[in-house]
């Protein structure tokens, strides 16, 4: 789970920090003393994780406001350039040093019409020596030396490579894009990774689950990881070849930041910049600009450097956890060697007793809130379809168990769907949603920590239809009871008759009722008032509360003679039915009207039924 450690006013600080203690300036180049033509190299791993230099040549420095917007235009050349087609995806965060002294991090690729070898940006040491939270300099470091900077020169940063007409209709522009942090996705597949990436949207039943059933709480949101800036490698690079001693990274090696690890592993290559013992940054840019964080650190293995016409990436594998990112700045992610890190243990339980198939996945997420949706419906869906080998049509059971430090008790939940067309989708779907209903509750952090799904599928399409629903009259008196029949059938199936009765509370005022019939959870009436949650055990019970899908309900509902509004119903009393294995959809319902006792005394309770 995210701790957030450090607040924004404590980041600034840091960051302002620079121009009050001091840095062996022995160990860097700052900005201040950089001067146009000066060379140097840039170390990174462009294969069989051997760290390889390339020639780096000063042209200028942006002076832009902030000290967060300054870079080093630097151009770049040498045999680990044209081996990789030049700057390629995984090289940020390469460090860069002019005569031993470290300058700071390449961070992105750029074109110039001055200038038609490849081109590159630097990130100043400054800001990512901030994000180490080490002592600084006894001088504003950030200040750049005014005969390096490039008079005239304008910079702008655009999603991808501009056009050559662009270029050449622009020549006192630089252009600077991205090298996108790419990501690797191992053990996921197919549909899996477009969700990862893209995200998933649907108007399916199952997020009725969040909204107005209670409050306060939204629908998760799924936009995909693409909508945070990050790419994922077309090709994956298999599991490493083997352990990286954590204590041989030096400045160049590969470092990783996982979202998930274990049976399904994803997360995003990098290049360690500086290390300080335990402690050090790389990538020279945000990761997904998270500040205070918690992400498992990992070793990367770099197989080779492939070049695209597009944009060139690094072929390579995230190794093992060795520590803990803890923070996501502009300039650098940050963290320690050897931190542990204490994520979500996620199982997936998938079975289909039907043909004989059932996996387990194992998987330790990072806690992190604003990427949940993702990981977890990218890592249900390929843990349903590797165990089922098939998309289509079926039925689920499932029962979640969710638990964390904050919380008062584990939530066990349990719920039923099927699909005549995709029955992966809901699983993973509600799961998502009850995590965000979890993670932004505004009553208490419930530091989750473990997760267990338990699914049990059936190709056989398990439901219960109701085709009708009549009531024994239209008038009634208070303390008077309903009796209702309900006609239902099974999906192609057979035909099931269900009667009973509801009792009208003798202390009701209104004037018109309405009996509804209807299957699962359902949404807030007009007349009706979200209901206040007081504590995080509420919150929990108000989930675990939440009708499932297997449940009818026969509910009474009366018209609020004092409200505003003429519809403002709202629920008086209910009665319910369970199918077990079964969902029931469908809804039918009737009205009638609600008079005084003494009006018709002769209507009376006897139904006849």
């Amino acid at each position: 789970m995210i701790r957030r450690s450090i607040t924004s006013a404590v980041c600034l600080l840091l960051l302002a920090g620079l121009a009050a203690t001091a840095y062996d300036r022995s160990e860097f180049l700052f900005l201040d003393e950089i001067e146009v033509g000066m060379t140097g190299v840039g170390k990174t791993v462009v294969a069989a994780d051997t760290i390889s230099e390339f020639a780096v040549e000063i042209l200028g420095v942006i002076d832009q406001p902030g000290d967060l917007s300054d870079f080093i235009v630097v151009r770049v050349s040498g045999e680990a350039i044209g081996r990789s087609g030049g700057i390629a995806q995984g090289m940020s965060g390469s460090p860069v040093y002019v005569d031993g002294k470290l300058v700071g991090a390449l961070s992105r690729a750029a074109t110039w019409a001055k200038d038609f070898t490849p081109i590159g940006l630097v990130t100043p040491i400054e800001p990512m020596l901030a994000v180490l939270d080490a002592t600084a300099s006894e001088e504003a470091l950030a200040m750049p030396n005014p005969r390096a900077v490039l008079a005239g020169a304008r910079l702008v940063e655009t999603a991808i490579a501009p056009s050559a007409e662009t270029i050449a209709a622009a020549p006192e522009t630089i252009f600077s894009y991205p090298i996108s942090t790419p990501l690797v996705a191992e053990g996921l597949s197919g549909r899996a990774r477009e969700i990862l990436m893209e995200g998933f949207s649907t108007n399916e039943t199952p997020l009725r689950l969040i909204g107005d059933v209670f409050s306060p709480v939204v629908a998760p949101t799924v936009r995909g990881l693409a909508a945070f800036d990050l790419s994922l490698l077309p090709v994956s690079a298999g599991s490493a070849a083997g352990l990286i001693d954590p204590a041989s990274l030096e400045p160049g090696s590969g470092v990783g930041v996982a979202l998930a690890t274990g049976d399904i592993t994803i997360g995003a290559l990098g290049t360690l910049t500086y290390r300080d013992g335990d402690a050090l940054v790389g990538f020279g840019h945000r990761f997904i600009y998270n500040g205070p964080s918690r992400f498992p650190m990992t070793t990367v293995s770099i197989v080779d450097t492939m070049k695209a016409y597009d944009a060139s990436f690094k072929l390579g594998t995230l190794g093992a956890t060795i520590g803990t990112v803890r923070e996501d700045r502009i300039a650098a992610i940050g963290g320690r060697i050897g931190d542990p890190f204490d994520g979500i243990d996620l199982t997936f339980a998938v079975a289909d007793p039907e043909a004989a198939s059932a996996e387990t996945f194992y998987i330790e997420l990072a806690g992190e809130p604003r990427l949940m949706p993702e990981l977890l419906l990218a890592t249900g869906f390929e843990a349903i379809d590797t165990t089922l080998d098939r998309v289509g049509q079926g039925t689920v059971v499932v029962t979640y168990e969710i638990d964390g430090a904050g919380m008062p008790r584990p939530l066990v939940r349990r719920d039923t769907f099927f699909s005549a067309v995709d029955i992966a989708v809901y699983p993973p779907l509600q799961l998502a949603g009850i995590m965000t209903a979890l993670q932004y509750n505004e009553l208490l952090n419930p530091q989750i920590d473990e997760v267990s799904v338990t699914m049990e599928f059936s190709e056989e399409i398990r439901g219960v239809y109701i085709s009708d629903f009549v009531i024994d009259r239209l008038v009634y008196a208070p303390g008077d009871s309903i009796h209702f029949q309900l006609e239902l059938q099974t999906y192609q199936g057979e035909r099931l008759t269900r009667g009973g009765e509801i009792t009208i509370p003798e202390e009701l005022i209104a004037e018109y009722l309405l009996v509804r019939a209807y299957g699962g959870p359902r949404y807030l009436e007009s007349g009706e008032k979200a209901k206040v949650l007081e504590s995080i055990d509420d919150l929990v019970e108000a989930i675990e509360d939440i009708p499932s899908y297997e449940i009818l309900t026969v509910e009474l509902f009366a018209v609020d003679p004092f409200a505003a509004r003429s519809d403002a119903l709202f629920g008086v009393a209910e009665v319910t039915y369970e199918f077990p294995e079964y969902v029931v959809y469908g809804e039918r319902e009737e009205s009638a009207i609600l008079i005084e006792p003494d009006e018709d005394a002769g209507e009376g309770s006897d139904s006849g039924w």
